[in-house]
């Protein structure tokens, strides 16, 4: 039983070794990437403004999780590409101004992050 107990353990473990990198590793440029090939599908007309914005909110929150900020930025995004459908607004505008609310809640994200000193140094 002993034994059993080990085995199990050692191949749980195996399993978590062999997951891959968190969602917190990611390489930001993937997900720049990615954004990138899809506003030049919607560009060429494959794809609508407001689904090319639902895909890039799916894949953030695929790689980074749900962020408050960057939800606001996103459904901000989507308003606005609504109104450009509408014709209530120009095309270049409604990205002029989503890509500015994105890169805000991006710079907020980047200095709110929560920096870790290793080892942990002594305040005594």
């Amino acid at each position: 039983m002993w034994k059993l107990f080990c085995l199990a353990i050692l191949a749980g473990l195996a399993a978590c070794a062999g997951t891959g990198p968190s969602k917190s590793t990611s390489d930001p440029s993937d997900w720049s990437a990615y954004r990138a090939q899809v506003l030049e599908e919607r560009n060429r007309g494959e794809v609508s403004p407001v689904v090319a914005q639902e895909r890039i909110k799916t894949r953030y929150e695929d790689i980074y999780g749900i962020d408050p900020n960057m939800e606001g930025a996103f459904a901000y995004g989507l308003k606005l590409y609504e109104a450009a459908d509408a014709g209530d607004l120009s095309m270049n505008e409604a990205d002029k101004l989503a890509q500015e609310r994105i890169d805000d809640a991006l710079a907020h994200r980047d200095s709110s992050a929560t920096l870790y000193v290793f080892p942990p140094e002594g305040s005594d």
